[in-house]
């Protein structure tokens, strides 16, 4: 099943709150770095966050963004600067919908 969009994640508990938001406001400011990456066909700084993303994104009970960054990390690896682009806009919008309540 997809994950929703416009998600309110709740959490009871103040630190893994904190620290759920905090993932998400890094994922906001990867946004950055992978377009000036983009920018700049540094495929390897897009491959390695990607990469970060693949791993950490499940480890948060956030599957699209594991997906999103495994899709990332194959993108920059093929080179195939066409593919990326779309794929940061799709984390932003993930990212963007999901609050932490």
């Amino acid at each position: 099943m997809p994950f929703p969009t416009n998600s309110n994640i709740d959490i009871e508990d103040p630190f893994a709150k904190r620290l759920l938001s905090k993932y998400l406001e890094r994922r906001l400011e990867d946004l950055q770095i992978l377009r000036e990456a983009l920018a700049t066909q540094d495929f390897e700084t897009i491959e390695l966050a990607g990469h970060n993303m693949f791993g950490s994104g499940a480890a948060y009970g956030l599957p699209p963004i594991s997906s999103i960054g495994n899709k990332l990390e194959q993108a920059a690896m093929a080179r195939e600067a066409e593919r990326i682009r779309p794929l940061i806009d799709e984390l932003e919008n993930f990212v963007s919908s999901v609050t932490v309540i």
